[in-house]
Parts: structure tokens; C-alpha cells; sequence
């Protein structure tokens, strides 16, 4: 069914690999620099090949030289576009040369076990069918559960990371093998074990190097279990990934999965999120053009507050989308029983049925009722508030974001939606004494603006190609350029909307893109991921680059003053929490990470190239 989603190298013994890899030869070199990593550079392609040769050796102290496939997979990059994938809406993305390699051996029984490099993860091991029999065994009890579904969207809700630790690293490995155990119980799934080699994707920095393990730990269970398998294609094997990744407590969407697993060499992907098959649309990117992803150091640690917050904009887009329903509901209502007419009935209605003000004059929505037939037959969710999608004018669209709630209280949402307390935190996620409502309005207008976004972008890079490739223009003509200024300037647009409306950046990436917009040959920037910390994603002119790095280690990693205000924030965390808390060790693990990032400037910021997806290294066979 469909295309393949994934075409495995041989397996041989990891000495042996190791061997080849260290070998030198200009063929392989050829392979990394020009199928992998999209970079030629000798000396860039032999720190790679000595990563993954050191991969496979680490594997062999664990295993022996038993039969090894080797694999990697890369950190996503949202150099565009955030969050539409979660609420139906399409979304553009890429992926970098910084990646995470496994070495991967089979085994007969149901255990993984998996062992890292990075010393902050220990060694680990589980048994599929005790994992799979302990999470579907939690209890379906209580108020939470009353009149759900026991499936795998309302048990992740219930009992994220069952009796784990929330922010295990294993988590992670052990999800991808619970969806498919979940979706397939009778299949008595082999094992395989795991040796996690040295990273260069950015750690707990807003690239999805946690979803690039989701997407490996899938690769080597379809190794182990070709023959058992269903035979899935890659577009629902993307939307298990996504869904595999609910189990680690964070309910998000399948972008990151999608374009860790399919992206190709140089590519960026439009992941079609809106479609009722999920697919993707794989696009050209501007030429003289060069990325720089520099991290922040604020780290978003999920085993702290990120993901509450990540799941509490999760609550606006689906509370939003709840109350948007409602009152699509009641505007069709009225208007099949005649109450829909003279000036002002839409106010009066959202008024009286909802206690609702709208946050600007409804005038289309009042004055054309077809408008509402269309809404009624293509509204989905919060991602279909674009033309294209609803069939609405944009004017339109804005109108009807705005009928929602500037900000509205547990209390009155529950009101509302008929839920009390329970089900408001279940399926909304509680806002914090901070937040002190959801923002659902904003929400709404949010996503209608990267919706226009992301169409602009796509009709830009397409545009700008054809007429490069046709010869009208050639990359160093001023009309050439304009794309590449306008790229920039709707990079900065959105990187407004994710602070101001969507309130997902903080006060250190703010201050790192400040200062960034003062560099040589700075066009745009944004941060990458969830927010809350972690990278950029910044635009550069091709030739600028290096002395763009430079002018940020200068300007703002070589200031310690710029980071006071995270080192007093993890002062208070470890001051507030208890002795042995995972709080406390993780706010002294934070400062050492940001120590040791301090003393490996150029670590912390590089200019990256747009890799392949998630594959395996298909090492030449012995000369």
C-alpha cells in the first residue's frame, strides 16, 4: 500500500562496520556528504563517520559482534511554521544535519533494552507484552474516565508514562513499541537491543530530538518484525508515530514524526495535516539562503513545567474549537427558525446564549448568511481557518476568531461545555494561577495568521524556483533577492504572532532575536519547537554566515549578564524543592548544562543544512 516508508541497509558486525566506516574511503565520504548530511566538507564528513563508528563499537561492548543495523535520524526544524499539525492544519518543516544515530541487533524474546552514550541517560530495558498488559490494565475508574472511550487517545490522557518517571528517556523508546502493541495485541512482538551513540541534534532545545527516538525505536521494532507487521504505509505509519508519542504526556500532533521520517536531502516539507489522508508536499528551497540554529540555553526540561505548558496551548486550540462548534450550532439554528435577522442578532445571540461579546463587528458574518452555510459544512478545527480550507474571504475568517472569548475561566468554560473540574483538566489541561484562563480568541486568530503565512511561504518558494529554473532570474539578481527579504520578513511575522498571540516564546529567546537582527546579513528569525526556550531557527544571507556566528558569541553567548535571569530561575527551583526531588536535580542539572554549554561557544550555535530523514547507513560492502 503506498510508497515505502523505510528501506533498511544489511546488517553486519559492528566491529566490522566500524571498520569501514573508519576506513576513509572517498565513496562513503561521497554517500554522508551528498545523500545524508548535504555537506561535503572532508573534515565535516569524517567527525561523522567517526560518531557512527563509535556508535557501533559502544553497541559491540554491549552485545557482541552479533549482526547490526546502523540508523540515524535527525532533528526537526520549524523554520517556518508551529503547532497546526495539532489542530488539522498544514504544516511546513525540515530537518537538520544534526541527528542521533542507533546501532540496533535483533533478538528472539520480547525485551529492549537500550543504552545510550549521552551519560545523563541510563541503561534500560523493558518486556513489550509486561509494559503493554501494565498500561492496559491501569483502572478505568473515576470521574476522569466516566463516559469515555477506553482507547489509546483517552488512556494517554489518563495515564501518561504509566508507573514511569515523567521525562524518562526510555519513555521515548517505549512508546513507538506500546502503539503498535496497542494497535496489534495478538502480535507477539520481538525485542531488539539499542545503543544510542553520540548526539549532534540539539538536546531539549526545540528540534525534536526526543521525537527523532519515537521514530527509531519504530524503525528497529519493523526491523525485528517485518513478517508480523501490517503492511502500513508510510502515512499511517506517521500518524502512529504521532500518536505513539501521546504516551510520554505531551499530546501533540504528527508533524515531527512525518518530517523526521520522510524529508529528503536539501528538502523542506508542507505536511498536508488538513487532509483526510495525511500526506506531504515536499518543496523547493530559496537559494543563497543559509540557516543558523542557535540555542538559547533557557532549556525546556519536559520533566518540569514544558510540558504543562505545551498541553495548556493544546487546551486553548481544543476548548476554542469546542466553543467555535457551539456556536456554529446556534448561529444555524437561529437562522433555520428566522431569528437570524436585523441589525446586531449576532451579538444578541452570542450574548444571550453564551454570555459572549464578539471582539469586533461581525459585519460579514451578519450581512451574508451563505457564509454560514459553508462554515457549517467545512469548519474542522482551529487549522482550517485559512481561505483555501474554509472557503471563506480572510476578513471573514478574522470575524469569526474573533466571536470567541478574549479569555475565558474554568469556571465559565465549564459552564458552557457542560464539564466540571475533571474533565475541564483532562481534556483542556488546567491553566496555572499565571495563566488564569484559556485564550482561546488568540488562539484562533493565531493560527488564521500562520495559515495565511505558510500559504505566502509556499507560493514564494515555488514561484522563486520556477524562475530560477527557467532562466528569467538568476540567484545574485536584485528581483531574485526581494524573495529571499520577503522570506524574512514573513519569518519575523511569525515569530510575533507565536510571542504575542500564542505566548509561547520567553524573555531569552526575545533578548537572543533582538540581538540577532543586528547582525551581518540577519533576514528573519523565529523560534523552533514548542517555545519556551531552547533554539532559533535564524535566516542569513549565504557568505554572511560564519560572521553572523561570530557576531552572536560576542553579542550574546560571550555576556554572562544575559543569562542571570535563568540562572536566579533555576536558583529558585532548587531553593524551593525538597532534597532528592526530580525537581532539585533538575534545576542542578540545568545549571550544569548551561555551564558546560558556556564553555563550548561554537557548540551553541551552527549553521545547519537540511538533511535526509530518518534512514539507515548503507555501509559498502568489504573491499
Amino acid at each position: 500500500m503506498g510508497e515505502p516508508f523505510f528501506l533498511p541497509g544489511e546488517a553486519m558486525p559492528p566491529l566490522e562496520a566500524a571498520r569501514l566506516l573508519e576506513s576513509g574511503s572517498p565513496e562513503l565520504d561521497r554517500y554522508l556528504g551528498e545523500q545524508i548530511y548535504v555537506n561535503l566538507d572532508l573534515q565535516y564528513v569524517a567527525r561523522q563517520r567517526q560518531r557512527l563508528a563509535e556508535t557501533v563499537r559502544l553497541h559491540a561492548e554491549r552485545v557482541g559482534d552479533r549482526p547490526t543495523y546502523l540508523l540515524r535520524a535527525p532533528g526537526r526544524l520549524n523554520a517556518f511554521l508551529e503547532y497546526l499539525d495539532m489542530c488539522a492544519g498544514d504544516h511546513m518543516s525540515t530537518t537538520i544535519d544534526g541527528d542521533i544515530p542507533v546501532a540496533v541487533s535483533l533478538r528472539d524474546d520480547d525485551t529492549v533494552t537500550a543504552a545510550n552514550a549521552n551519560p545523563l541517560f541510563p541503561l534500560g530495558e523493558f518486556s513489550i507484552s509486561e509494559e503493554l498488559a501494565a498500561f492496559a490494565s491501569a483502572p478505568w475508574t473515576g470521574p476522569a474516565a466516566a463516559g469515555l472511550e477506553d482507547n489509546w487517545d483517552n488512556r494517554t490522557r489518563l495515564f501518561p508514562f504509566y508507573r514511569r518517571p515523567q521525562g524518562d528517556w526510555l519513555n521515548y523508546v517505549r512508546c513507538s513499541f506500546l502503539r503498535v502493541a496497542w494497535q496489534a495485541p495478538a502480535l507477539e512482538l520481538r525485542g531488539v537491543d539499542l545503543t544510542f551513540g553520540p548526539a549532534t541534534a540539539p538536546f531539549r532545545a526545540g528540534t525534536s530530538s526526543s521525537s527523532a527516538i519515537v521514530v527509531l525505536a519504530f524503525l528497529a521494532l519493523h526491523l525485528a518484525n517485518r513478517d508480523l507487521l501490517p503492511k502500513w504505509d508510510v502515512h499511517q505509519i506517521c500518524k502512529l508515530l504521532g500518536e505513539a508519542e501521546w504516551y510520554v504526556g505531551t499530546h501533540g500532533g504528527a508533524n515531527d514524526q512525518t518530517t523526521i521520517l520522510r524529508n529528503m536531502p536539501n528538502g523542506v516539507l508542507y505536511n498536508r495535516h488538513s487532509l483526510p489522508r495525511l500526506d506531504s508536499t515536499p518543496l523547493p528551497f530559496l537559494r543563497g539562503v543559509r540557516v543558523v540554529l542557535a540555542n538559547s540555553l533557557w532549556e525546556v526540561n519536559k520533566a518540569l513545567s514544558a510540558n504543562e505548558k505545551f498541553n495548556l496551548r493544546k487546551g486553548w486550540m481544543d476548548l476554542g474549537n469546542d466553543l467555535m462548534k457551539l456556536i456554529i450550532e446556534s448561529v444555524r439554528s437561529a437562522q433555520r427558525e428566522g431569528k437570524a435577522a436585523g441589525e446586531g442578532w449576532l451579538p444578541r445571540l452570542l450574548d444571550g446564549n453564551f454570555g459572549l461579546k464578539p471582539g469586533r463587528p461581525p459585519a460579514l458574518l451578519e450581512s451574508d448568511a451563505r457564509l454560514w452555510e459553508t462554515i457549517e459544512e467545512r469548519y474542522a478545527r482551529f487549522g482550517s481557518l485559512d481561505e483555501r480550507l474554509l472557503g471563506i474571504p480572510s476578513d471573514a475568517i478574522q470575524e469569526l476568531a474573533s466571536l470567541l472569548p478574549e479569555k475565558i475561566v474554568p469556571q465559565d468554560a465549564g459552564r458552557l461545555l457542560g464539564k466540571d473540574r475533571t474533565a475541564l483538566e483532562r481534556d483542556y489541561t488546567l491553566p496555572s494561577p499565571e495563566e488564569d484562563g484559556y485564550r482561546v480568541r488568540a488562539a484562533a486568530l493565531f493560527f488564521h495568521k500562520e495559515n495565511f503565512i505558510g500559504r505566502a511561504l509556499e507560493r514564494l518558494f515555488l514561484e522563486a524556483d520556477a524562475r530560477l529554473t527557467s532562466g528569467e532570474l538568476s540567484e545574485g539578481c536584485a528581483e531574485y533577492d526581494a524573495y529571499r527579504i520577503e522570506v524574512g520578513r514573513l519569518v519575523e511575522q511569525l515569530q510575533d504572532t507565536l510571542r504575542d498571540d500564542f505566548q509561547v516564546s520567553n524573555s531569552q529567546l526575545d533578548l537572543l532575536l533582538d540581538i540577532a537582527r543586528r547582525g551581518p546579513g540577519y533576514l528573519g528569525g523565529k523560534l523552533t519547537g514548542a517555545g519556551s526556550g531552547g533554539c532559533a531557527s535564524i535566516l542569513v544571507r549565504q557568505g554572511q554566515e560564519d560572521a553572523f556566528c561570530r557576531f552572536l558569541d560576542r553579542q550574546y553567548y560571550g555576556k554572562p549578564k544575559h543569562f542571570e535571569l535563568y540562572r536566579h530561575t533555576l536558583d529558585a527551583l532548587e531553593r524551593d524543592s525538597a532534597p532528592g526531588t526530580p525537581e532539585r536535580a533538575a534545576a542542578l542539572e540545568m545549571r550544569r548544562n548551561l555551564d558546560t554549554a558556556l564553555a563550548a561557544i561554537p557548540d551553541q550555535r551552527r549553521v545547519v543544512t537540511f538533511s535526509r530523514g530518518a534512514c539507515a547507513i548503507e555501509l559498502p560492502a568489504s573491499p
